[in-house]
């Protein structure tokens, strides 16, 4: 027996409607901790405006939530599965004939479009909101802990001197910089002035501290409202050193894979991250057949708890190699495409292989 096209569109309604809860729920508790995040880094910054703030978790909420959107779908699934056993419809559909797999076609068809959609319209809506957010973040906390792995630093060199300059934060697609410091050697490799800024930019060839503090060995800090900072990085360099892979659009990756290949510089950053959002949703897929395993392991057995934690922690699995794998594409070990679509294809291969040997032995 076929399931029919009523049938399938409950099911699939069913579905859509439980993950689609389960994320506006982490949007509402990401939104949340955010904020007293935020407000805990601004009180440390002695600067605190509770409506920036506010707007700050606004902006910064839509990309964190997408970073989950594959432990969403998982959560989701398993949830959505687990009811419609409650409710004795998994029994019903197959007391009716209807195979484990024609069951999960609704949901998988479900995973595929949410991942579609995520892709192509929330990605664009979530990276420009990203750059919102930091160019608040860099104006409202300059000098604080950043978000992720800390302090970008970039050694650079003009007019016969080195420098090596850094930044907590950046916007404004890596021309502008929040919480600059930056160290200053003279021709010879010696050092010769340490520079802290709140902020700085990338204009003609060079980098425009403003009111930036220098100190110098053995004399008295001093203030200096412009600082000049001469670099022979051209802005296409600056950008691919600095830029906020979150705050880029995905329409756009394409273009500047495009550009930096032209250019001769390193375009792995941007490649790993255009492949994972082409892989999402593949990905996704692979979370519903992770969470149908759950399902059709209820029906059979009433240890539900230790099935709900095999859920968790293959997602768990799931994260760290698929963290693995980026760093690997990233730093040019293994080539993006293949980090990027590895973890997803494996996934799914291997809750393809376990639901074969559930359903058909």
């Amino acid at each position: 027996m076929t399931i029919g096209w009523t049938l399938a569109f409950y099911f699939a309604r069913r579905f859509a409607f439980m993950v689609l809860a389960l994320f506006v729920f982490f949007l509402f508790l990401t939104a949340g901790i955010t904020y007293l995040e935020f407000m805990t880094r601004s009180l440390k910054a002695d600067e605190f405006d509770a409506f920036q703030v506010l707007m700050l978790t606004l902006y910064r909420v839509p990309s964190i939530c997408e970073e989950v959107l594959p432990f969403t779908m998982l959560f989701g699934s398993i949830a959505a599965f687990i009811i419609a056993n409650r409710r004795l419809e998994v029994v019903v559909a197959r007391a009716a004939g209807i195979s484990a797999w024609q069951f999960l076609l609704p949901a998988c068809v479900v995973g595929l479009l949410i991942g579609a959609v995520s892709t192509t319209i929330y990605n664009p809506i979530a990276t420009a909101l990203q750059s919102k957010a930091d160019q608040v973040a860099g104006e409202l906390l300059a000098y604080t802990t950043p978000d992720e792995t800390g302090p970008t630093w970039l050694r650079q060199a003009a007019e016969g001197r080195e420098s090596i300059i850094g930044a907590v934060r950046t916007f404004d697609h890596g021309l502008s910089l929040s919480g600059v410091t930056a160290f200053v050697y003279d021709a010879k490799g010696n050092f010769k002035e340490r520079v802290d800024a709140p902020t700085g930019h990338y204009v003609d060839g060079e980098w425009r501290l403003d009111n930036a503090t220098v100190t110098v060995p053995s004399s008295d800090p001093k203030t200096v409202k412009i600082y000049r900072l001469q670099t022979a990085l051209s802005p296409r360099q600056v950008r691919q050193a600095f830029d906020n892979l979150d705050s880029i659009s995905f329409w756009d990756l394409p273009g500047l894979i495009d550009a930096a290949d032209r250019a001769r510089i390193s375009a792995a950053r941007y490649e790993l991250r255009y492949n994972t959002l082409l892989s999402r949703p593949v990905m996704l897929l692979a979370m519903v057949l992770i969470a149908a395993i759950v399902s059709l392991r209820f029906s059979r057995s009433r240890d539900v708890g230790n099935m709900i934690l095999a859920g968790v922690g293959v997602g768990f699995m799931l994260y760290v190699v698929t963290k693995i794998a980026r760093d690997l594409g990233s730093g040019g070990i293994v080539p993006a495409p293949l980090a990027a679509w590895l973890p997803a294809i494996v996934t799914l291969l291997i809750g393809t292989t376990v639901l074969l040997h559930l359903e058909d032995g």
